[in-house]
């Protein structure tokens, strides 16, 4: 649910020079200390804004409450780090409708002095028109919402989530009322980090934590396709990948939500274009509590209509926090990776490789790139906000997939990693299909002989569908039929090469010795080379 309003963050504002150690406020305009408590602040002001639709002049931050102290019956003044007022209503505590507690990433939500319960219930305690809070660490965000029961006692309930402007709790309780948000700046990254650490410390699967989280991933990523597939059939579409805002409280509760989302599992390694992700034996290991918990912070976002950058991030920090970096590998930073895919301009018609693809991140920015040159190919009438919509479209997406499986091509030798980037690509528009598990440097000689047929016969099949077809190709291996190459290879001690085979086709594979007429001659092949 994005702001509607005319008041939201503006990003063109008076250039001013930074240190590395500040930040300016998305409210203030004041210049900050960048330290993680403000950064978490500046993430949940774009958050409220961005996401749920509160006007940027309807929040403000640092404002004290009257509130009384439970023990002497006083009046006390409370700081409160960041409010939302109703809609054009004066900042005064009257009208209050949410309220944010924000503390470092060291304190936990049961600590006494700082905690959930000694903050933000005692907060809205002293707020009697304020229902909702949200209290976070940077690590952990907790939703709750007030009430008083017939005797005019409070009570509190955890929810997965509070209503943005214009929404009830009741919205959140039905999946065809629940709007699915497109995530803001860090949104994602927080998210994916926040399930990943929960699988890994409260589940036992530190080992498999990561994978468990793309099952779920592509849970939603399925379910979200599938309003598409509807419009295509003619079916009626219902959303199944969804969380009431209360239904995590309780066994029942979980089981029901455990029951939908698995469903969804099982109709997914079925599809056609999922199928050739999964190897078909996948299972979600998670508890009932687990997967309810992660399907809560996953079901509040759309990932179709996320921007390319903003989930392409997410989801690679997470692998190279997983995957990458236990081999000395380190994904390319995402401004990097688009300005060569800009400078390099890819269209419909060339064929692009990645040697050393990883997890997809330059495959998936040239998706996006081709993606938006295909968008405004069949509106050219259309700028903006009006042009973005048809992003997704159907049509948009049928010419995607097609330019992918025709186009598009990766190569690494980490079959985790290769697995990984064709999940990449599903999630970034479908273009899985020429993912190959080949050791590059040892191309086009390797041990994995039914990998290499399967490159020949991809790398036929899109020169025969593409206008260079009547070049005169020799088909004997995919080497000369690239139009564009981008990559980062791997570096590092930690990433030896040891076969001599491969070595010796590389002038960097030998040792040289200065001859006795004063030029280098080739030696002996470097064994141990990283």
């Amino acid at each position: 649910m994005g702001a509607t309003k005319k008041e939201t963050i503006i990003e063109e504002q008076e250039e001013v020079v930074l240190e590395d150690n500040q930040l300016v406020c998305l409210l203030t305009g004041d210049i900050k200390p960048s330290k993680p408590k403000e950064v978490t602040l500046q993430s949940v002001i774009r958050m409220l804004n961005e996401e749920y639709g509160f006007d940027i002049t309807d929040m403000q931050r640092d404002f004290s409450i009257i509130g009384y102290d439970a023990e002497t019956g006083k009046a006390k003044k409370q700081k409160i780090d960041l409010v939302v007022f109703e809609a054009g209503k004066p900042h005064e505590q009257e009208f209050i409708n949410r309220i944010t507690i924000i503390q470092d990433e060291k304190i936990k939500e049961t600590d006494k002095k700082n905690g959930l319960e000694a903050t933000l219930q005692n907060a809205l305690n002293a707020l009697e028109n304020c229902e909702f809070g949200l209290w976070t660490n940077g690590l952990t965000y907790q939703f709750l919402q007030k009430s008083q029961d017939d005797f005019g006692n409070i009570e509190y309930e955890d929810l997965s989530d509070f209503p943005g402007e214009g929404q009830t709790i009741e919205d959140l309780d039905r999946s065809d009322k629940m709007i699915a948000r497109t995530p803001a700046n860090d949104s994602l990254i927080r998210v994916f980090k926040r399930c990943h650490d929960y699988i890994y410390g409260n589940e036992g699967m530190k080992k498999t934590a990561f994978w468990e989280l793309l099952n779920l991933i592509f849970c939603k990523i399925y379910d979200e396709k599938r309003k598409f597939i509807c419009i295509e059939t003619g079916e009626s579409y219902r959303r199944e990948f969804w969380v009431g805002v209360k239904e995590q409280n309780t066994d029942e509760g979980r089981a029901k939500v455990a029951k939908r989302i698995k469903s969804i599992f099982n109709k997914l390694k079925e599809d056609e274009l999922f199928s050739e992700v999964f190897d078909g034996n996948e299972r979600i290991n998670l508890t009932d509590k687990g997967l309810a918990y992660i399907a809560s912070e996953l079901a509040k976002y759309s990932f179709l209509d996320a921007k390319i950058d903003v989930k392409g991030m997410a989801y690679e920090t997470i692998v190279s926090n997983t995957l990458k970096q236990e081999a000395g590998q380190f994904f390319t930073p995402r401004n990097i990776v688009k300005c060569m895919v800009d400078m390099l301009d890819p269209d419909e018609n060339q064929r692009v490789l990645d040697p050393a693809c990883g997890s997809g991140g330059f495959l998936v920015m040239v998706l996006d790139h081709v993606r938006r040159k295909i968008t405004k190919r069949l509106y050219p009438e259309l700028e903006g906000p009006w042009l973005q919509e048809k992003m997704n479209s159907p049509k948009v997406n049928k010419l995607v997939k097609e330019y992918a499986e025709q186009y598009l091509f990766g190569f690494d030798f980490d079959p985790d990693l290769r697995k990984a980037a064709r999940m990449n690509m599903v999630m970034a528009g479908d273009g899985h299909a020429n993912i190959f598990h080949i050791n590059s440097l040892a191309y086009p000689k390797g041990d994995n002989q039914a990998e290499l047929e399967k490159v020949k016969q991809a790398v036929v099949k899109s020169v025969k569908k593409s206008p260079d077809k009547k070049f005169p190709f020799e088909f004997d291996d995919a080497r000369g039929k690239f139009d564009l190459i981008f990559t980062n290879p791997p570096f590092g001690a930690k990433i030896p090469i040891n076969d001599p085979e491969i070595l010796k086709q590389f002038d960097l594979g030998y040792k040289w010795k200065k001859n006795a007429s004063g030029k280098w001659d080739k030696f002996s092949v470097i064994l141990h080379a990283a």
